[in-house]
């Protein structure tokens, strides 16, 4: 959607259609607050604090990430023009911790029962983030169009050819999948698999387990990374839009770096947490299977569309992008083995009760 000019102002569409949800977070990020026993002036610094650092981060972040192309374009005035666009999540996210950790710091209360109160609505605003950014930027959570994914060439006897195929499904009629919440147009109008609806599904799944969840201090903000480091690397793996690379690293998108990065060091602060008895047979048993699963995860990458992997070449991108799912899901497991010994107050199975 294109800006709208009243005179000597400009509006932006997203970030207008941001302001209710973000206000929506606070709130309930205020009210969490106040259950959880913290003083009344605590929402306030924190609404104060978080909005500037996460704006200003997410910005950062995302140029961090494109430093290649400014240093190839000696353009390192984009960094100020946030008019065009470019802010990176994980930025925000730390925005939103680091300003709960100055809130605790000026009103000298524990920085992590702040960032827990905080997380559910954060859950919740990465949700309409993700649908509001879907509906109105064409090529942002798009995924590969429905023409390609459907593509039945392969069955032609005479050119078989199953390196081509993406779907395990050869549907002919694929015009049920032409509307929302299956598909969504892109650019050139072309109906692609609209990925940004389970994206913010899944964020709202993770605000749904975290707030039915009784943990110590700082627990929540734990289990809420992993469960969305765990859920967006494979998420990630399904976009075919505009999708963030490691600079000179055209091929490693950036946000599945940063959640396997996210994901080690939450493992580690977890790990850190328990007795130095027992804390080297936790260490092994976890990163036992998060190594194997990483690995999986890596190999369905360049598997799904690439075909790199010859002896794999003929399995089609929907079974490779399973088993990325059940990898990132052996990974959230072994993850959440630990974060059971440090930070809960209940079993896994009372979440579902």
């Amino acid at each position: 959607m294109e800006p709208i000019k009243l005179g000597f102002l400009t509006i932006y569409p997203f970030g207008l259609l941001m302001i209710l949800p973000a206000l929506g977070a606070l709130l309930l990020a205020a009210r969490s607050m106040g259950k959880a026993g913290l003083k009344k002036e605590t929402a306030g610094w924190f609404a104060l604090l978080a909005v500037p650092l996460c704006f200003a981060l997410a910005r950062l972040g995302f140029c961090l990430f494109v430093i290649d192309q400014m240093l190839g374009s000696e353009d390192f005035g984009m960094i100020f023009r946030v008019n065009e666009g470019g802010f990176l999540l994980w930025g925000a996210l730390c925005g939103g911790l680091l300003a709960a950790w100055i809130t605790g710091k000026i009103t000298k209360q524990p920085s992590a029962k702040i960032a827990d109160s905080a997380v559910v609505g954060a859950c919740l605003l990465i949700a309409a983030g993700r649908i509001i950014c879907g509906l109105i930027f064409k090529d942002q959570g798009i995924g590969f169009p429905l023409s390609d994914w459907f593509n039945t060439d392969w069955l032609d006897p005479e050119e078989a050819e199953y390196a081509n195929r993406f779907s395990l499904f050869a549907l002919e009629d694929y015009s049920f999948f032409e509307r929302l919440p299956f598909a969504i147009q892109n650019f050139y109008d072309e109906w692609c698999w609209a990925i940004f609806v389970p994206e913010a599904i899944w964020a709202c799944v993770t605000a749904w387990i975290i707030s039915r969840c009784r943990a110590k201090d700082g627990g929540k903000t734990i289990l809420f990374i992993i469960l969305y480091s765990c859920g967006q690397i494979v998420l990630e793996a399904m976009l075919r839009g505009e999708v963030l690379h490691l600079p000179w690293l055209g091929f490693v998108r950036a946000n599945q770096v940063i959640c396997a990065v996210a994901l080690v060091a939450v493992i580690c602060i977890c790990l850190k947490k328990l007795d130095k008895t027992e804390r080297g047979k936790a260490a092994l048993v976890c990163f036992v299977q998060v190594i194997p699963a990483v690995l999986i995860v890596v190999a369905m990458e360049f598997a799904a569309f690439e075909k790199k992997i010859t002896l794999i070449q003929s399995w089609p991108a929907d079974v490779c992008h399973l088993l990325a799912g059940l990898a990132c899901l052996w990974m959230g497991l072994a993850a959440g083995h630990v974060w059971q010994r440090v930070y809960a107050l209940q079993a896994p199975s009372d979440l579902v009760k």
